[in-house]
């Protein structure tokens, strides 16, 4: 259907018009734009009512064109209100994202760590596996300087060692709670290096946290660890001590 815009002299299809209108809201995706769309819906019906008095008498629009029209803008609102309903249900999950990891406080895990070992209460748990017994193993801890600040004589068993470092420092004195970095050097009879594999930190777990992005971590001391990276869990831990 045409019609003709008083003092311009142009005609336009008023019917389609109508159409881009309805097309242009569908690209409304968030539920936030939700606001956007109420306001826009008295335009949307004043189309809709300058479509039904300007159309030619002779071609009206046709029924079933007509009752597309609002179902389309119907649909346009439901998809709306259906993105507000997901938005609402991804905050819960976000919310109760927590509760399943709470089983995990005061437990003991172990995690993937090369050269971090986290000290809480004073004193420190490691693993290491060795592919033979070894002659010595040293574990040197590092400050950010990369000075030596304590050396710890690990056990040198075949297999998996775990050992615990009462957290005494080369100077006397103890070691404050936190995450320390170190560097583990494993030799043989002949004074060759032995490959040292499947390095774990071990701690447990105090909290819970959430950051700003929704992101949840579990809290070992100073640590954060993502529940993915979780290798073990016991209640509790028995541990060679170091010297």
């Amino acid at each position: 259907m045409t019609t003709g815009i008083e003092g311009t002299g142009v005609s336009v299809d008023s019917s389609a018009a109508l159409n881009d209108y309805i097309a242009s809201q569908s690209k409304i995706e968030k539920a936030s734009d939700q606001v956007s769309l109420w306001g826009d819906f008295d335009t949307f019906l004043t189309i809709l009512t300058a479509q039904l008095k300007n159309q030619d008498p002779t071609e009206p629009v046709d029924a079933s064109t007509f009752t597309q029209q609002l179902v389309q803008y119907a649909q346009v609102e439901q998809q709306i209100g259906t993105n507000e309903k997901l938005d609402e249900i991804h905050g819960v999950f976000n919310s109760n994202g927590i509760t399943p990891l709470l089983g995990y406080v005061g437990q003991y895990v172990e995690t993937n760590s090369p050269d971090k070992l986290i000290v809480q209460n004073g004193s420190g748990l490691m693993t290491y596996s060795l592919p033979q017994e070894a002659l010595s193993v040293s574990i040197s801890v590092v400050d950010e300087s990369g000075e030596s600040i304590a050396t710890i004589d690990g056990t040198t068993s075949l297999g998996l060692n775990r050992i615990s470092w009462d957290g005494m420092l080369n100077d006397g004195t103890k070691a404050k709670d936190g995450v320390y970095k170190y560097i583990l050097t494993a030799k043989d009879n002949k004074d060759e290096l032995i490959e040292v594999s499947d390095v774990r930190a071990i701690g447990q777990v105090s909290g819970v946290e959430t950051d700003e992005n929704g992101n949840i971590s579990l809290k070992i001391g100073d640590y954060s660890l993502a529940d993915i990276d979780i290798m073990s869990v016991f209640a509790a831990v028995g541990a060679e001590p170091s010297s």
